[in-house]
């Protein structure tokens, strides 16, 4: 259990929105990811995802790349849009959620932070998945969820497209 959970449903007053980190980053080359360089992966995630995502699974991309990054780049941005849209029209989402989706930079955020947990919920190995899955509180509507079609059609599309399939055990690849 992640320590800063305590704080939902002890809040006086407002109800808090928490976004919480992994407690354990996930890479596919442990040894080239130099995490004292880079940062968190979580808040790479959140605000790199195409990058995030490529040092996750080591892949190096080289100015020679630039048609295969804006590629990337607009798989993800076509399908951020689609989610936006699904979380603004969801007749479940908390009110905490409704009242932070009213911020572009904050929604921008909770739409990188879906992103990053249904990488992460299809690349970690599975007795390492509490340890390496980020957690929200309150929770975000199922249809959002990691492993709703929505999203992980997304996070395939994008794997194979940087020939990553292999790194990931969803059903679908």
């Amino acid at each position: 259990m992640h320590e800063f959970q305590v704080l939902h449903g002890a809040e006086r007053g407002e109800k808090a929105a928490l976004l919480l980190s992994p407690l354990r980053q996930v890479f596919k080359n442990p040894s080239s990811a130099d995490i004292l360089h880079n940062g968190s992966q979580f808040t790479l995630f959140l605000t790199a995802p195409v990058q995030a995502f490529c040092q996750m699974i080591d892949l190096s991309l080289s100015g020679a790349d630039v048609d295969l990054l804006n590629d990337a780049e607009n798989i993800l941005s076509t399908a951020f849009s689609e989610w936006e849209v699904i979380l603004c029209t969801s007749s479940n989402l908390d009110l905490v959620w409704a009242q932070v989706l009213s911020d572009p930079f904050l929604r921008r955020l909770i739409i990188r932070f879906i992103f990053c947990r249904s990488v992460l919920s299809g690349f970690c190995p599975p007795d390492d998945y509490e340890q390496c899955m980020p957690v929200c509180l309150p929770q975000l509507p199922n249809s959002v969820s990691p492993r709703s079609e929505v999203v992980q059609s997304a996070v395939i599309q994008l794997a194979k497209h940087l020939g990553a399939a292999d790194c990931f055990h969803f059903a679908d690849l």
